[in-house]
C-alpha cells in the first residue's frame, strides 16, 4: 500500500513538471498552520520480528515562498506518537522540513521534500531506559489541495508520505531497523503574507 502511494505521488509530481501546469492566480507568499494524524511503522531486520507501530497527532507551522507556479516551504513540526500495542510508550519528535510544491490549476499541489527528525522526549514505563535522542534524515512526498474560504485565507488539506534514509533512532535497542516510513494527513488554515517579487 505504501509503495503504491509513493509511486502515485512520484508519477503525479513528474506529470506536473513535464506538462508545465501553471498555478492558480496567487502572487503572495502564504503561511499555514496545520494539525494532523500520523502513522509511523518501523520494520526490524529479522525474519520473525514484528513491526513496531507508532500513531499520534502532529502540529505544523509552514511558511511558503511563492516562486511563480511553485511554493518553497519551510516548516517545523512537532509530533506526539504512542506505541499502538499498549499506549504505554510515548515519543515526541521535532522535524524541520523543506518542501518544493508544484501548483496546478484548481488549487492542487504536489512535490518532494527533505526533513530532519529529532527525538525531543520520551515517556516510558518505570524501569525502562529512555532511548538516546538521534537525528534522522527523511525524504518526503506531499500532495494536497488548498482553496480560498475568505479574502486572503485558505483551507488546506494535505497528505504526506515519508521514508527514513538514515534509521539512527532506536538503533541502540539491539535490533537493526530494516525500514522506517510514515504517512500523515493534515488539515490547516493559511493566510497570504507578502509578495516575494520573484
Amino acid at each position: 500500500m505504501f509503495k503504491k502511494l509513493a509511486l502515485c505521488i512520484l508519477v503525479a509530481a513528474v506529470a506536473c513538471v513535464t506538462t508545465g501546469l501553471q498555478a492558480q492566480e496567487m502572487t503572495d507568499d502564504v503561511a499555514f498552520l496545520r494539525v494532523g494524524y500520523q502513522w509511523n511503522t518501523l520494520k526490524p531486520d529479522g525474519a520473525n520480528a514484528e513491526d513496531v507501530k507508532l500513531n499520534g497527532v502532529a502540529i505544523e507551522g509552514e511558511y511558503n515562498l511563492n516562486l511563480g507556479g511553485m511554493l518553497l516551504g519551510f516548516s517545523l513540526e512537532y509530533a506526539y506518537l504512542s506505541y499502538t500495542e499498549d499506549k504505554a510508550q510515548d515519543f515526541g519528535f521535532l522535524s524541520p522540513m523543506v518542501t518544493l510544491k508544484f501548483l496546478a490549476p484548481g488549487g492542487f499541489y504536489i512535490g518532494p521534500g527533505l526533513s530532519a527528525r529529532y527525538l525531543m522526549d520520551s515517556y516510558l514505563p518505570k524501569g525502562q531506559d529512555e532511548p538516546d535522542s538521534e537525528v534522522d534524515l527523511w525524504v518526503n512526498g506531499v500532495a494536497g489541495f488548498m482553496t480560498p474560504i475568505a479574502e486572503g485565507i485558505y483551507l488546506d488539506l494535505q497528505a504526506r508520505f515519508g521514508w527514513n534514509l538514515t534509521k539512527n533512532q532506536f538503533e541502540e535497542s539491539g535490533q537493526e531497523i530494516d525500514k522506517n516510513y510514515d504517512m500523515a494527513f493534515y488539515v490547516g488554515v493559511g493566510t497570504r503574507t507578502r509578495s516575494t517579487g520573484i
